[in-house]
């Protein structure tokens, strides 16, 4: 290739570029027309490509739905890349989920930390009524000798005035919310007043806003979510990178 030939492929090239980001502009604008014409009452947060031709990923208010580029057809669900056995949708909620996390004040949760060095942690939204909460909750002690900090989020299932949101909010109303955990999780009664209603209703919503569909509901340091229980000995090697064979 000469020179030449080299410089005006170049040229050609770069040309192609404002081409590409103006259609893009343009779809973006008619997916945006199209959407508050047909769906007024949709806020919507961000329009972006995807790797499909002609469909773009839409988010409103924490959801993730696709839009073709004329913006007539909306799908709702998850796409999947086949070739790579990925879920790009489930990928865009894991980074949700970490963007989430990172807004919780601390005093929002209840920090069990790693022994010696911390080779990781995971955030757990948890109910002290749950039973398979309290059976994970047995798991504890086993991932902090592993080096992972647990971050506990009391989300009661139930909802406002149940048994769980009252026990919530008497742990989180005590100066030791760890100890008063472990005692609600060994089914032993609790006492004192029950006086953080309000930071387990932020709770409630922040759960929600990451997708929880019930207790126990593991996040792992990359976002992904894991509902239900799983024991140590299946976290340990997730959460540091260790291998099974190790």
């Amino acid at each position: 290739m000469t020179a030449q030939t080299l410089t005006l492929a170049l040229a050609c090239s770069m040309a192609a570029v404002p081409v590409v980001l103006a259609d893009a502009a343009a779809d973006e604008q008619a997916i945006r027309s199209s959407l508050a014409q047909n769906m007024p009452d949709l806020p919507i947060q961000s329009v972006t490509p995807t790797p499909v031709k002609g469909l773009y990923q839409v988010i409103s208010g924490g959801q993730i739905a696709y839009v073709t580029a004329d913006g007539q057809f909306l799908l709702a669900g998850s796409l999947l890349d086949l070739k790579n056995h990925v879920n790009l949708t489930e990928q865009v909620r894991d980074k949700q989920r970490l963007e989430l996390l990172k807004t919780v004040p601390a005093s929002h949760k209840i920090i069990f930390p790693a022994t010696g060095a911390k080779k990781g942690s995971l955030t757990i939204l948890t109910d002290p009524t749950c039973p398979f909460c309290e059976k994970l909750h047995r798991e504890v002690p086993a991932l902090q000798a592993a080096g992972i900090e647990v971050q506990a989020i009391l989300t009661p299932r139930a909802g406002a005035g149940s048994p769980g949101y009252v026990e919530s909010s008497q742990v989180m109303c005590s100066k030791q919310p760890a100890a008063m955990l472990d005692q609600a999780m060994a089914r032993k009664p609790l006492s004192g007043d029950a006086c953080q209603n309000k930071l387990v209703e932020d709770n409630m919503a922040l759960a929600e806003q990451l997708g929880m569909s019930g207790t126990p509901y593991i996040i792992l340091p990359d976002g992904s979510a894991v509902p239900g229980y799983r024991p140590a000995a299946m976290l340990i090697p997730i959460v540091t990178g260790q291998t099974a064979g190790k």
